[in-house]
């Protein structure tokens, strides 16, 4: 089941406008590392982020930080990979993972009371 629909649902900002923050105001749009730089090899968060210690520290005074994060757990076949607003794969999977089980909670207790709303006799 896609859930990306469900988990963007509230959100003000669209993708495209995610995407074009990040491409105009990115810090890693320029600089001198290479494609390789973003793109730690070890699965371990630890090990990843020694690996792309470089990456790492021009995200952490980028401008659209918070925003380039945000589109990684949007749209998660480009998210899981690389470095995406100063985190690593392995941090992103836990962070998603965590708003998809808020997210659960969320509808389940939503569908409940809908079940436990009296129904209006006809």
């Amino acid at each position: 089941m896609d859930l990306s629909a469900l988990i963007t649902r509230g959100f003000d900002t669209t993708d495209q406008a995610l995407w074009l923050a990040v491409v105009d105001q990115g810090a890693c749009s320029v600089g001198p590392l290479t494609p390789d730089d973003w793109y730690p090899e070890s699965a371990p968060a630890e090990a990843a982020r020694r690996e792309a210690a470089g990456a790492l520290s021009v995200c952490a005074a980028c401008p659209v930080r918070a925003e380039c994060l945000e589109l990684a757990l949007r749209n998660w076949t480009v998210g899981q990979h690389g470095v995406w607003g100063g985190t690593v794969p392995a941090e992103r999977e836990r962070l998603r993972t965590g708003r998809v089980a808020q997210l659960t909670r969320v509808l389940s207790r939503n569908r409940n009371a809908e079940l436990a709303a009296p129904r209006g006799t006809c």
